[in-house]
């Protein structure tokens, strides 16, 4: 086959998996990326996009099915956008995540590392402390559910089987009282509606709702309801009168309920707007893999969230100073430090690249940098802030390895990697947690 065209059909071999889990075939000279096939399978597919470098296809047919290939056991698979490889046996997904942290680092970092061995979750479904899920008014009536992949079409779904158990029955309660109390789903293309997302976190069983609304509404029983599910609960509204597609708005109304838990031995209070890894298990093995590498001296945490972290670097620290702009986050690891009395934490609610050079200047010598930035990845400024840091150790903590690289290529001129460790953050996903030191 000389030339591909959208809508031809296509018997090929793949050769291996890419970044997003999709099988990677070479059919006409051409990268064909297929979604839903694995390597070393042959397969029938169809051509639905045809870019000048490479095409996109779908699965027709498994002709020769691999031997790691299992069922998966959501109905949804391949509808929803939230798992992309529950097909693939679960040894082989920690495989694939090692080989795309190492090739990543290679092709895009110029990084020549030994990659360990993905660390494994202990759980590999029902690991998920936080979702959020779209509300939308459609001629159906009410719908809640998750987006399918890269669009923002709406799929129904009753149960995640990434979630709690607790959450279905959760999210039922939130949607009878929608409904019995007249409001609506919020509809994108009229920009109309009450209610645009529900946004459920647990940590330590206390249980935070969110209801992002496009106006205050009156929750009458709504906290009684979520309590029945969830005794140790808290109830609140974001307002998101915005016409975009965050999630969440800058104003918020606490309604009620309890707020502080136990995380590792310390007090916390978790603002929902707060960064918190969502996998407790695996947060737990990474942040003791930070604490390992330092012992003395001062440490930074930039991008520090509500400052578990920072919380626990002060244990072996003489100082610690965690970054973190978001003010809600802030408050929360201003709380962690009192309420623990960690007299050597001290958190600040700033840009990272506006304060990060002052603050490593404050502290002096034998400084110890921890950086988790967002999907994105440092800015320019943090970078060059930590080029300039002196500090002996920097251990940068990514949900994106190609920003990862592309940030570790830029740190080059000062520092080099000397380990890569992929953690399993996201199981059933083709994402990866990594935490590289420098």
């Amino acid at each position: 086959m000389d030339e591909l065209n959208k809508n031809d059909i296509i018997e090929t071999e793949i050769l291996s998996l890419g970044i997003n889990g999709e099988g990677v075939a070479r059919v006409g000279g051409k990268a064909v990326f297929i979604k839903g096939a694995l390597t070393g399978e042959k397969v029938r597919a169809k051509i639905i996009l045809v870019k000048p470098s490479f095409c996109i296809a779908i699965v027709e047919k498994i002709l020769t099915p691999s031997p790691y290939r299992v069922t998966p056991p959501c109905p949804l698979f391949n509808k929803c956008g939230g798992c992309d490889i529950q097909h693939l046996q679960y040894d082989e997904q920690l495989k694939l995540k090692r080989e795309t942290v190492c090739q990543t680092l290679k092709r895009v970092g110029g990084v020549e590392v030994e990659v360990a061995p993905t660390v494994a979750s202990d759980k590999q479904y029902r690991y998920r402390n936080k979702v959020s899920f779209p509300v939308r008014q459609t001629k159906f009536g009410l719908q809640i559910g998750l987006f399918a992949k890269n669009s923002h079409r709406l799929v129904p779904v009753d149960d995640c089987i990434l979630q709690y158990e607790f959450v279905k029955e959760l999210v039922n309660e939130i949607k009878v009282f929608i409904e019995k109390n007249g409001y609506r789903g919020y509809d994108e293309e009229r920009f109309s509606g009450d209610i645009r997302h529900i946004v459920i976190r647990t940590v330590d069983n206390l249980t935070t709702v969110t209801l992002v609304v496009t106006h205050p509404i009156k929750t009458h029983d709504l906290l009684q309801r979520i309590q029945s599910v969830c005794l140790r609960s808290a109830l609140y509204l974001n307002i998101n009168d915005k016409r975009n597609n965050v999630i969440l708005g800058d104003k918020w109304i606490f309604v009620g309920g309890e707020t502080r838990c136990s995380v590792d031995g310390l007090g916390i209070e978790i603002h929902p707007a707060g960064f918190f890894q969502v996998n407790d298990d695996i947060r737990a093995k990474i942040y003791e893999h930070a604490c390992g590498l330092t012992a003395g001296g001062n440490a930074v945490e930039a991008y520090s969230g509500a400052g578990l972290l920072s919380a626990h670097l002060a244990k072996s620290a003489n100082k610690v100073v965690g970054i973190e702009i978001n003010r809600q986050a802030h408050e929360s690891a201003l709380n962690l430090a009192k309420v623990n009395g960690i007299d050597n934490m001290e958190p600040l609610c700033a840009d990272v690249g506006e304060v990060l050079s002052q603050v490593i200047d404050s502290l002096g010598d034998k400084t110890f940098i921890v950086v988790d930035p967002p999907r994105s990845g440092l800015d320019e400024s943090a970078c060059s802030a930590l080029l300039n840091s002196g500090a002996d150790t920097i251990v940068y903590i990514s949900c994106n390895p190609a920003t990862l690289a592309r940030d570790c290529k830029n740190l080059s001129e000062h520092y080099s990697v000397t380990s890569a460790t992929p953690y399993d953050m996201f199981p059933q996903t083709s994402n990866v947690e990594t935490v590289v030191v420098l």
